[in-house]
């Protein structure tokens, strides 16, 4: 079969001198490998006793360094051999007479091993001067050895007439397209079976035998019919002349380069994968070696620099550098590639980006450490970004503007709670004033109503001193609800409050808060004044929390003499009692009441974010 690629490495090369090794074990034929630069690689016996020194002592020897014979004599026919080896020479280069260790003339045949690459190295036989009456017997057996050799190698061998008709071949090509010899033998060439697949291979074929004949040697690739496969090989015919310098023969010869050629296809298919997508990237992207000098660049780069790839490639990267930062620019480079590594160029400091024009725009750039071969690159990612600087510039604007507004809103906001405040205070001045010369259950109304407008300015008041008029922090605003409760209200008993369950981050939007303090000031007012009869001391506790569902949970309990069971909320005579209700409507609330022991209020109710979910 054809041989690998492996033809001319050092594994093709051992497994040669060991054929010759098994080849050569004859007592009668003395018989020598050696390589291209006339070192012995394999002796045999035979050999071994023409120059007078064992096999051992020829290996890796030079011919001429080796003594007891006269091949010495052969390094200039070898040397003109190695550089034209298709060349006419004399038959006197090719058979010489030299002399062995024991001074007896020996015939010495020199035989060029020629691969596509050239002269792999030589094949030398020596013989004894034979008389004719042996000749033919003696030569016949140099044609079985040759044959041999011919035969076990990897390579295709033929023998073509000068006409172009195929007389020989060697086994390799035969078996591996499943062929006797005599199913080609005697035909022209190119009408051998290697070729039927394809008429232009055919006539490829057949303009290299007609070039052989002039005289010239062919190589190139071809595709060559084998038994389940078509392969790729390396063909190359040479003419072969005489002594006469008259054409002989025609040397085809070939190896098997399909998996190179294969591989040579695939890694093809990978760059112009990678060419794709390197060319079809929307951030520019340039290459750069050790040096700083540009190998590589897309067009989403050029279109950015204005520069044409021819104007870019070998130069160094600094042409797209400001100029006043080029020299900085050399020294970050070289620290960069002490110590390599992928990552933005700068997270600090703006970027900016030298076009042909000499123009300046901002880019953000990443790097990438690459090693191919040993040879180290790195790939910078430019990203053009003055839209992004510019729409960056227009949302500042904007913002700017919409904290300008922000600010403004909030001093109105501020500046509206403020007076709403004052406001709500001078109605409680009122009241208090019309109060003064009321009838007793007239002054006590007015003294309830003042003490419900004051709860609203209190919840007015807590937005302005807080400056978010959205919402206020429920436990806080409570607590000083039931102070203000209880300095309003003059009573013989003192009250005490429990505010240890009180969640202090809990937070209420303004439009709850109002409604909820406006409960809280009725059901505290109704304990105050009803549930404490005769006794000195009293202790309403308020419990604050929000549980798993989100919802809030507000009580109040007092230790009081508690409700008596006719007493309806919404439906007695009390204002306060009517009130509380559409106060719980108000928060969406639900209320459960506690008649005994004391008096508990309990109302669950959804903030109002969550319940608009």
């Amino acid at each position: 079969m054809f041989s690998s690629d492996d033809t001319s490495s050092d594994y093709s090369r051992e497994c040669k001198a060991l054929a010759f090794d098994h080849l050569l074990q004859r007592p009668t034929a003395a018989m020598a490998l050696i390589d291209h630069n006339f070192h012995y690689l394999s002796v045999n016996q035979a050999f071994a006793d023409f120059t007078g020194n064992s096999i051992d002592a020829h290996s890796h020897q030079h011919i001429a360094e080796l003594s007891g014979s006269s091949l010495h004599t052969l390094v200039p026919v070898l040397q003109q051999l190695g550089l034209n080896p298709t060349a006419s020479v004399d038959s006197k280069l090719m058979i010489s007479t030299v002399t062995s260790a024991q001074g007896k003339p020996w015939n010495c045949t020199l035989q060029p091993l020629l691969t596509s690459g050239g002269v792999l190295g030589f094949a030398l036989q020596v013989q004894p001067e034979i008389t004719d009456k042996n000749r033919l017997h003696t030569d016949q057996q140099s044609s079985q050895t040759l044959r041999q050799v011919l035969d076990n190698l990897f390579a295709f061998v033929g023998i073509l007439t000068p006409e172009g008709v195929l007389i020989d071949a060697n086994r390799s090509p035969l078996e591996a397209a499943g062929i006797e010899l005599a199913d080609v033998v005697n035909q022209k060439f190119w009408d051998c079976y290697w070729w039927q697949h394809s008429e232009t291979e055919r006539e490829r074929i057949k303009i290299a035998v007609a070039d052989g004949i002039a005289g010239r040697t062919s190589r190139f690739d071809i595709t060559a019919k084998m038994k389940d496969q078509i392969m790729i090989v390396d063909f190359m015919l040479a003419p072969m002349f005489d002594a006469e310098g008259q054409l002989s023969y025609l040397i085809p010869s070939a190896i098997d380069i399909s998996g190179r050629t294969h591989s040579e296809a695939q890694l093809r298919e990978s760059e112009l994968r990678f060419r794709r997508v390197f060319d079809s990237a929307a951030d520019g992207l340039i290459s750069v070696d050790q040096d700083g000098c540009i190998t590589m660049i897309n067009p989403r780069s050029l279109e950015m620099f204005g520069y044409t790839a021819a104007e870019l490639i070998g130069q160094p990267i600094e042409i797209l550098v400001p100029s006043e930062l080029t020299s900085r620019h050399h020294h970050h480079r070289d620290q960069y590639l002490q110590h390599p590594s992928t990552r933005r160029m700068s997270e600090r400091t703006e970027l900016y980006a030298k076009r042909k024009d000499g123009s300046l725009f901002p880019v953000d750039i990443g790097l990438t450490h690459l090693n191919i071969s040993g040879d180290a690159r790195v790939l910078a990612t430019v990203t053009d970004i003055t839209a992004q600087k510019q729409a960056q510039q227009k949302l500042q604007l904007i913002v700017d503007e919409k904290s300008q507004l922000l600010t403004e809103r909030t001093a109105l906001l501020n500046e509206v709670h403020h007076r709403v405040k004052n406001n709500l205070q001078i109605i409680s001045s009122l009241l208090n004033l019309q109060a003064r010369g009321a009838a007793p259950l007239v002054k006590q109304a007015l003294a309830e109503s003042q003490l419900r407008v004051r709860t609203m300015a209190l919840t007015h008041q807590l937005l302005y001193e807080k400056r978010d008029f959205s919402s206020i922090t429920l436990g806080a605003y409570l607590q000083q609800l039931c102070q203000l409760v209880r300095q309003s209200l003059s009573q013989q008993c003192q009250i005490d409050f429990d505010f240890s369950a009180v969640d202090p981050q809990l937070v209420l939007e303004l439009e709850q808060a109002i409604p909820c303090g406006l409960f809280v000031n009725e059901v505290l007012t109704n304990a105050i004044k009803h549930a404490f009869p005769q006794r000195t001391h009293g202790l309403i506790r308020l419990e604050l929390s929000q549980e798993s569902d989100r919802r809030v949970r507000l009580n109040i309990l007092d230790d009081g003499v508690g409700l008596p069971p006719d007493v309806e909320l919404g439906q007695q005579g009390s204002l306060g009692f009517q009130l509380i209700p559409t106060f719980v409507a108000q928060l969406r609330g639900e209320l459960t009441l506690q008649r005994q022991p004391g008096t508990g209020f309990l109302v669950h109710f959804f903030p109002m974010k969550e319940a608009s979910l």
